[in-house]
């Protein structure tokens, strides 16, 4: 029992990091859709950068709403920054050898790095100003 008890404690702490992962994982695993072309030239990594600036956001805002107080630089690099990086590079992997209709893309993992570092630097000039 009490394994599901912490279980509880983390989806109720992490929810909105959990919802962003799924997010990520759709959009990165579906079979894309015929669409038209868009004027911009590579959208796809403009929303990379995105999708990982939040997941970096919301690691960061998740632990710390929680903690409610600052968070040490170092939990700051691994939930915000390690964390993202990891997730983006397995999902690179696993695109290139899992699955049929994607391919990995090593610009995408490096627009999703760009995204994560954006959004560790917004949560440690965040971080220098709450609590």
């Amino acid at each position: 029992m009490y394994k599901y008890e912490s279980l509880v404690i983390v989806l109720k702490k992490y929810w909105v990091t959990l919802l962003f992962i799924a997010v990520i994982l759709l959009l990165c695993f579906i079979n894309p859709p015929k669409v038209p072309r868009l004027s911009m030239t590579n959208f796809d990594k403009l929303v990379h950068s995105l999708m990982f600036f939040g997941l970096s956001g919301s690691v960061f805002f998740d632990g710390s709403f929680h903690l409610k107080q600052k968070v040490g630089g170092w939990s700051i690099f691994g939930g915000s920054f390690l964390f993202p990086v990891l997730f983006g590079s397995g999902i690179e992997i696993a695109q290139e050898y899992l699955t049929v209709a994607r391919r990995g893309d090593w610009m995408d993992f490096l627009y999703d790095v760009i995204g994560v570092c954006c959004g560790c630097l917004g949560c440690l000039l965040i971080n220098r100003k709450i609590y």
